[in-house]
């Protein structure tokens, strides 16, 4: 584990910034493929930072509203650059609600801008597996075996390795220019969609490893139940998308 990277006498945190060298890599590579998907790179590009902007806020006002102790002694806390104090689950949910809103002020075509953005969201899912490595979060369950790594006094499952090489493998096959990623003739949002669905399964296979799942009624795992609807609708919306587009007719055909 590495949560602190020193620098000389610079102390800084090595999650966020492997999340920030994460994202710009993730943001570069998306913008590279928009072409395969008809879409914007300018677009991309503004629609990624306005999500990244709010999620950040987001996420600090998150926290703050289930710890607001601090925050109204000092009002300023919410400006102190403290990975720590973000709620990660509020940041997403409100960066994702303002790409949302951003691509609809826009009138970006949803499914296409999807597509495209998928090279980001490959990209994070890689990179927060390196960050909870770095971190010591999301950490295995206790295993003897021999590739276990000693974490918080245990031998464990390297539940973060599972998750980054899952994620590499994920990344692999949505890449532009496999088949699952070539759009000339399948509807748009496919590439988008059969992401949804890897990430899901993965994760209700790779949950079994984990050593801090959150439990509902003591006897299921949070994630597995959200990955089940999740995997769920990307593969009715994967049968939809797997219909090939109509051809476009050649001057030949269209001649009388």
């Amino acid at each position: 584990m590495l949560p602190i990277l020193q620098i000389g006498p610079l102390a800084l945190p090595a999650p966020a910034l492997i999340l920030l060298v994460g994202f710009w890599i993730g943001l570069d590579l998306a913008e590279k493929h928009a072409h395969h998907f008809g879409a914007d790179p300018k677009a991309i590009y503004n629609l990624a930072l306005v999500a990244m902007i709010a999620g950040l806020v987001g996420a600090r006002f998150a926290y703050a509203a289930q710890s607001p102790g601090p925050f109204l002694e000092n009002p300023l806390n919410l400006l102190t650059p403290r990975p720590q104090m973000l709620d990660s689950a509020g940041g997403t949910m409100i960066g994702l609600l303002a790409a949302l809103v951003y691509g609809w002020l826009r009138k970006l075509p949803l499914w296409s801008t999807l597509d495209a953005a998928t090279s980001l969201l490959s990209a994070l899912a890689v990179t927060l597996g390196l960050v909870n490595f770095a971190s010591g979060d999301a950490f295995g369950a206790p295993a003897q075996l021999p590739w276990a790594i000693q974490l918080w006094g245990e031998a464990r499952h390297p539940s973060q390795v599972y998750e980054t090489l899952a994620a590499l493998l994920i990344a692999a096959i949505v890449w532009p220019g496999r088949p699952v990623a070539q759009h000339s003739r399948l509807r748009p949002g496919f590439r988008f969609w059969v992401f949804l669905a890897l990430s899901a399964g993965a994760r209700l296979f790779l949950e079994t490893f984990r050593g801090d799942s959150t439990l509902v009624w003591n006897a299921f795992r949070q994630a597995q139940l959200i990955a089940w609807p999740v995997l769920a609708v990307s593969l009715w919306q994967i049968g939809r998308r797997l219909e090939p587009l109509p051809r476009p007719a050649s001057p030949e055909e269209g001649a009388p």
